[in-house]
């Protein structure tokens, strides 16, 4: 029989499980928050990429030139509107620049004047480039 004494844990136990806790999310963070950084460039690249679906599929509907740039702000404008990325919890985003262009155009042929888009969000970054042939956008 148990009694009362030994039943449950005492305050010092459970003020070392605590302190053992804390000691293993104070590791773990460092490791936890390059992955979301990671995550960010991820979401952000795959936004890009619709965004330019979307760019492509407007030229050729709608027999019109439609032109892609960046936003030294924050954020990429598209046939004259602004689109924002999501910001990962510490309040940034990632930063889109064009390599060696002012912008990239989508023709109603379905090709466009082909570049690359740099995403890149503290030690992270990816690269998204457009064919100039087919207006197809990959990312690397």
């Amino acid at each position: 029989m148990i009694s009362r004494r030994d039943a449950g844990f005492t305050l010092v136990e459970l003020l070392v499980v605590l302190a053992i806790i804390g000691m293993t999310l104070a590791l773990a963070m460092p490791l936890l928050a390059g992955r979301t950084t990671g995550a960010s460039i991820n979401a952000a690249v795959g936004e890009i990429r619709a965004a330019l679906r979307g760019a492509r599929s407007t030229a050729i509907a709608e027999d019109r030139q439609v032109v892609f740039r960046d936003d030294p702000g924050g954020g990429f404008w598209l046939d004259r509107r602004h689109f924002s990325l999501p910001a990962m919890s510490g309040g940034a985003a990632p930063r889109v620049t064009l390599d060696g262009a002012t912008q990239i155009a989508f023709y109603p042929s379905g090709g466009s004047s082909g570049g690359r888009i740099r995403l890149a969000m503290g030690d992270a970054g990816r690269v998204i480039t457009v064919d100039p042939l087919t207006g197809r956008a990959d990312a690397r």
